[in-house]
């Protein structure tokens, strides 16, 4: 078992411009720090977050099975199923319903990469943090070291950290912003951030201002002071996890055509929604300069084209045209 062979083969992180015409209008510079480009598997933000707990695996001689949750379009099971394949550590996905007809294509490549799937009911899914539901897996499954969903805890926090490598020898940003599924991510990049950053988190869940104490505690776990200097932007939802509005199919649309940057519904393209929304609130001064971070999750568009599509129709045939 060598977990060397899942890292990049050539890790290079720098910023680049992308200032759209309505940020530009506002003396806004808007640049990315895009994580896509590092593995071409564990996509983005998820080799951060997988990094330190596969060595930790690995350091502790364990050989039983790692297993994690997520959901048929997961980029957490589809990142750990490729790093076990890779690095020969067994994996199991815990995976929220029951099992369709036809697997994602996430769960298609996961268990070619050879995780072995479990499906639970939701309601069953909803207990997954319990000790009952963990007693009740390894009676069924045996024994298996366990990675929380979306591999946030703290060995994920000191990973993250290592995000803003990017932001090597550039003046510090005014505003550095990304989007958020459990925390993990935003956790590390508060931990990281220069003290004049303001970090900005966007959820893609509806109802998420549980996430503050959530990222609070992983700070405090992972021993790292909570600066203060951060917040969440909850507004830019859409409507919930998994859903695409006309507008923000647009958002990603015109962000395509304007910079050649692809960005997927459920996080990135939320993500620059929420920032075009403050920007038209008034709340990035003129001469700032935004940070947006791609977090990856690109292999999950095999499963929104034609949703995507749809709704980008629906924004022209409602009268509006790309701006």
């Amino acid at each position: 078992m060598d977990c060397q062979t899942v890292s990049p083969t050539d890790f290079s992180l720098s910023l680049r411009d992308v200032t759209p015409a309505s940020f530009a209008r506002q003396q806004v510079q808007l640049q990315l720090l895009d994580l896509t480009g590092i593995h071409p598997f564990i996509s983005g933000n998820k080799w951060f977050k997988l990094k330190y707990n596969l060595a930790a695996y690995e350091a502790a001689g364990k050989c039983c099975p790692l297993l994690s949750f997520g959901g048929a379009w997961s980029n957490h099971i589809h990142a750990l199923a490729y790093a076990g394949y890779q690095a020969n550590i067994p994996t199991i996905g815990v995976i929220r319903g029951e099992r369709p007809p036809e697997l994602s294509a996430m769960l298609q490549d996961a268990e070619s990469w050879g995780m072995q799937l479990e499906f639970v009911s939701r309601a069953d899914y909803r207990e997954k943090d319990s000790e009952a539901f963990r007693v009740a897996l390894r009676e069924r499954l045996g024994e298996f070291e366990y990675l929380p969903e979306g591999g946030s805890n703290v060995l994920a926090v000191k990973g993250c950290m290592e995000i803003l490598s990017g932001l090597d020898g550039n003046e510090a940003p005014d505003f550095l912003c990304c989007a958020c599924g459990t925390g993990a991510t935003l956790a590390g990049l508060i931990a990281a951030a220069p003290p004049e950053t303001q970090v900005l988190g966007v959820p893609a869940l509806k109802g998420a201002d549980f996430l503050y104490d959530d990222i609070r505690g992983l700070l405090k776990q992972a021993g790292y002071a909570d600066s203060g200097r951060w917040r969440l932007i909850l507004s830019a939802h859409e409507g919930g996890y998994g859903k695409i509005s006309p507008r923000l199919a647009d958002c990603i649309e015109r962000f395509r055509l304007g910079s050649g940057v692809q960005l997927e519904p459920l996080y990135t393209g939320k993500l620059l929604l929420a920032l075009e929304d403050l920007l038209a609130a008034g709340e990035f001064p003129p001469g700032s300069r935004v940070v947006m971070v791609h977090t990856g999750g690109l292999q999950g568009l095999r499963g929104m084209t034609e949703r995507l599509a749809g709704q980008l129709q629906r924004f022209y045939d409602s009268g509006c045209d790309i701006q």
